[in-house]
Protein backbone atom coordinates (compact mmCIF):
# COMPACT_ATOMS: atom_id res chain seq x y z
CA UNK A 1 0.00 0.00 0.00
CA UNK A 2 2.72 2.63 0.69
CA UNK A 3 4.55 1.79 -2.32
CA UNK A 4 0.97 2.33 -4.32
CA UNK A 5 1.21 7.00 -4.13
CA UNK A 6 4.42 7.28 -5.37
CA UNK A 7 3.71 4.78 -8.45
CA UNK A 8 0.55 6.43 -9.39
CA UNK A 9 2.47 10.03 -8.75
CA UNK A 10 5.03 9.20 -10.48
CA UNK A 11 2.48 7.90 -13.04
CA UNK A 12 1.30 11.39 -13.00
CA UNK A 13 4.12 13.27 -13.31
CA UNK A 14 5.40 11.40 -16.56
CA UNK A 15 2.08 10.70 -18.33
CA UNK A 16 -0.08 13.88 -17.12
CA UNK A 17 1.95 16.43 -18.89
CA UNK A 18 1.45 14.79 -22.71
CA UNK A 19 -2.46 14.30 -21.51
CA UNK A 20 -2.80 17.81 -20.55
CA UNK A 21 -1.18 19.39 -23.57
CA UNK A 22 -3.28 16.89 -26.21
CA UNK A 23 -6.17 18.32 -24.53
CA UNK A 24 -5.71 21.70 -24.33
CA UNK A 25 -4.21 21.48 -28.45
CA UNK A 26 -8.06 19.97 -29.15
CA UNK A 27 -9.92 22.44 -27.63
CA UNK A 28 -8.24 24.87 -29.73
CA UNK A 29 -8.75 23.36 -32.77
CA UNK A 30 -12.21 24.39 -33.33
CA UNK A 31 -13.01 26.30 -34.90
CA UNK A 32 -11.81 25.65 -38.08
CA UNK A 33 -12.04 28.85 -39.69
CA UNK A 34 -10.88 31.36 -36.67
CA UNK A 35 -8.24 33.22 -38.18
CA UNK A 36 -7.70 34.37 -42.01
CA UNK A 37 -4.62 32.37 -42.95
CA UNK A 38 -3.57 28.91 -42.33
CA UNK A 39 -1.02 27.53 -40.09
CA UNK A 40 0.98 27.12 -43.35
CA UNK A 41 1.09 30.74 -44.72
CA UNK A 42 1.79 31.61 -41.12
CA UNK A 43 4.95 29.76 -41.15
CA UNK A 44 6.19 30.91 -44.99
CA UNK A 45 5.32 34.64 -43.78
CA UNK A 46 7.42 33.86 -40.58
CA UNK A 47 10.08 32.50 -42.37
CA UNK A 48 10.33 34.89 -45.20
CA UNK A 49 10.40 37.62 -42.41
CA UNK A 50 13.07 36.08 -40.57
CA UNK A 51 15.14 35.56 -43.91
CA UNK A 52 14.82 31.72 -43.44
CA UNK A 53 14.20 30.99 -47.31
CA UNK A 54 16.43 27.95 -47.16
CA UNK A 55 14.25 26.21 -44.98
CA UNK A 56 11.05 24.64 -46.70
CA UNK A 57 7.12 23.76 -45.40
CA UNK A 58 5.48 20.95 -46.17
CA UNK A 59 2.98 18.91 -45.57
CA UNK A 60 3.25 15.18 -43.40
CA UNK A 61 1.61 12.55 -41.89
CA UNK A 62 3.83 12.21 -39.16
CA UNK A 63 3.64 14.57 -36.94
CA UNK A 64 4.65 18.13 -36.83
CA UNK A 65 8.71 19.18 -36.54
CA UNK A 66 11.43 20.75 -38.21
CA UNK A 67 13.84 18.55 -39.79
CA UNK A 68 17.42 20.68 -38.96
CA UNK A 69 19.32 18.23 -41.09
CA UNK A 70 17.00 18.16 -44.53
CA UNK A 71 15.69 22.37 -43.19
CA UNK A 72 12.23 21.14 -43.52
CA UNK A 73 9.22 22.41 -41.31
CA UNK A 74 6.97 19.83 -41.25
CA UNK A 75 2.90 20.02 -40.94
CA UNK A 76 0.49 17.87 -40.39
CA UNK A 77 -2.42 18.97 -42.85
CA UNK A 78 -4.81 20.02 -40.23
CA UNK A 79 -2.21 22.55 -38.97
CA UNK A 80 -0.76 23.13 -42.83
CA UNK A 81 -4.09 24.10 -43.72
CA UNK A 82 -6.00 24.86 -40.81
CA UNK A 83 -7.10 28.35 -39.55
CA UNK A 84 -7.79 27.20 -36.01
CA UNK A 85 -5.61 28.62 -33.08
CA UNK A 86 -3.61 25.02 -32.88
CA UNK A 87 -2.52 25.27 -36.21
CA UNK A 88 -1.40 28.73 -36.25
CA UNK A 89 0.24 28.12 -32.94
CA UNK A 90 2.01 25.00 -33.80
CA UNK A 91 3.43 26.83 -37.26
CA UNK A 92 5.02 29.36 -35.07
CA UNK A 93 6.26 26.85 -33.07
CA UNK A 94 8.04 25.10 -35.45
CA UNK A 95 9.39 28.55 -37.24
CA UNK A 96 11.07 28.98 -33.56
CA UNK A 97 12.65 25.44 -34.08
CA UNK A 98 14.30 26.97 -37.62
CA UNK A 99 15.01 30.04 -35.80
CA UNK A 100 16.99 28.03 -32.86
CA UNK A 101 19.04 25.75 -35.91
CA UNK A 102 19.75 28.71 -37.96
CA UNK A 103 21.27 31.07 -34.87
CA UNK A 104 23.35 27.49 -33.55
CA UNK A 105 21.18 27.73 -30.70
CA UNK A 106 19.39 24.38 -31.29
Amino acid sequence: MHLLLPIILVLALVFGPGWWVRKVMSRYSKPDDRYEGTGGELARYLRDGFELQDVKVEETPDGDHYDPQEKVLRLTPGNLNGRSLTAVTVAAHEVGHALQDASGYA
